[in-house]
């Protein structure tokens, strides 16, 4: 699909017991080297127990994540 860019300083923010926030425009590679553009907030798993990693996919709540 379409992106939009967001003119915006890139802020990260650590939720308690839940993801990594990072707001603003980013481009993530993964091992493979594939690419993936994110604008606006994106959000990082912490917890370590996300099917959907690098990105958080609410599991924090199931496994009742502390951090």
């Amino acid at each position: 699909g379409e992106t939009t860019e967001v003119e915006a300083e890139t802020i990260a923010e650590v939720m308690e017991n839940g993801p990594l926030l990072v707001y603003g425009n980013l481009k993530i590679k993964d091992a493979e080297g594939n690419e993936t553009k994110k604008n606006k907030v994106t959000a990082f798993c912490r917890c370590g127990a996300s099917e959907n990693k690098p990105f958080c996919d609410g599991s924090h709540k199931k496994i009742d994540f502390k951090g």
